[in-house]
């Protein structure tokens, strides 16, 4: 079969990365009400996440040793739902694969999938808590604010989902997720409650720029989590990186996992997997998705893989089902890991996409991303080179190409 020639094209995204991780998490604390506070002999329980975000390792590094030097007695403790198959060894494989490790951080990690409860909110969400975390002093919550791949609305992904799914462990996520994709206001409530039990002591927020470099870290009091996370939420949305074309008939995407998004793929950049809200409204849609692969960062979780259309052999036999189906279960989108049509190498899954759509090579609109966090190169068909030329901030490199395949028909 005969396929669209392909173009390279790179577009201008905002930069601001942090030059020294280090120095910014210990500014943002020098400058904060802990600075004056006496956390001697503290027990702090620092919440870890399952995410692949820019530098968390540094960050909890930092953490842990102004901590120390404040005569306190940092340790972790996972902060990720049901992830890693919901096993206390699972997680701690997850922190592992993301480099975070107790030689690395410098500090205990503490991996249970025991809970304690805190109570029940007036919607009728019970709410847990990590066993270990209930036992500290204190605790710190750190994640990254970006838009949830489920819900949408003030509050998403960030400290607030992290103190009740997160730290909640597989109970508080499925108390959270029972109530459905829509369930923003019982997060809400279930924040007040880990608030009003729990010794929260700080929120550590983690802010990417448009690249997914870290750019900023800011210290937020308990008592603003609930008002501060949106307004960051909101400026983060306002200049969140796209694929700069309206719609195409199919995207290759070359690999997915947890560790690129919750649902392997980011929903606001393929427009598939979320009810979007007003300001989200996606801005691109493919006709067809095909997915090359799992990426090694998502430990067989493939997670998402029902918003595909086509996937190659190659990614379906990386899968760890167990995995998959226990993060999924926890959620109740098991649509989500509906197995997509299954094609033997790349070369096979890209024709049975065009195939699908009717497309061809000379008109069809391709566009090729390496995954949903690396936008700022991508390859885009022949017939979208023209409209890419006139957008400010684009650059179309170089003449055209043919895409290549190597013996077993995966690109090259």
């Amino acid at each position: 079969m005969r396929f669209p020639r392909m173009y390279r094209v790179t577009q201008r995204i905002a930069k601001n990365p942090l030059e020294d991780i280090g120095a910014a998490v210990r500014d943002a604390l020098d400058k904060s009400d802990m600075a004056e506070r006496d956390l001697s002999e503290t027990n702090v329980a620092i919440g870890a996440g399952s995410r692949g975000i820019d530098g968390a390792l540094e960050v909890y590094r930092s953490l842990g040793d102004w901590l120390k030097g404040k005569g306190a007695q940092p340790f972790l403790v996972p902060a990720m739902g049901s992830h890693g198959g919901a096993t206390a060894e699972g997680q701690a494989a997850v922190l592992e694969r993301l480099g975070i490790t107790s030689e690395s951080v410098g500090l205990p990690i503490f991996s249970s999938m025991e809970t304690v409860s805190l109570g029940t909110t007036s919607c009728g969400a019970e709410v847990f808590l990590d066993k270990k975390a209930a036992s500290a002093d204190a605790i710190i919550v750190v994640n990254r604010i970006a838009p949830h791949t489920g819900f949408h609305g003030r509050l998403q992904s960030g400290l607030a989902k992290m103190m009740v799914a997160g730290l909640g462990k597989n109970e508080g996520a499925r108390s959270l997720h029972s109530f459905g994709m829509d369930s923003v206001d019982v997060m809400c409530e279930m924040v007040e409650l880990v608030l009003e039990w729990a010794p929260v002591l700080l929120g550590l927020a983690l802010v990417e720029d448009a690249a997914g470099a870290l750019s900023r870290v800011e210290v937020i009091p308990p008592q603003q989590l609930r008002s501060r996370e949106p307004q960051i939420l909101e400026e983060i949305i306002s200049g969140y990186p796209r694929i700069p074309v309206g719609e195409a008939d199919v995207l290759i995407v070359e690999e997915m996992g947890k560790d690129i998004n919750g649902i392997g793929m980011d929903p606001l950049v393929t427009g598939r997997g979320k009810r979007f809200g007003p300001a989200e409204a996606p801005r691109f849609r493919a006709r067809a998705i095909v997915v090359l692969n799992l990426s090694p960062g998502s430990g067989g979780n493939a997670t998402g893989l029902g918003h595909a259309d086509i996937i190659t052999s190659r990614l379906h036999s990386k899968i760890d089902w167990e995995q998959t189906e226990a993060n999924v279960a926890t959620s109740g989108a098991f649509y989500r890991i509906e197995i997509p049509e299954v094609a033997n190498s790349d070369r096979e899954a890209i024709a049975a996409a065009l195939g699908l759509t009717g497309a061809v090579p000379d008109s069809a609109r391709v566009v090729r991303i390496k995954n949903t966090k690396s936008l700022e190169a991508i390859e885009v068909s022949e017939a979208l080179v023209q409209e890419l030329r006139e957008k400010p901030g684009m650059s179309v490199e170089g003449e055209g190409f043919d895409l290549a395949f190597d013996e077993e028909g995966n690109l090259v």
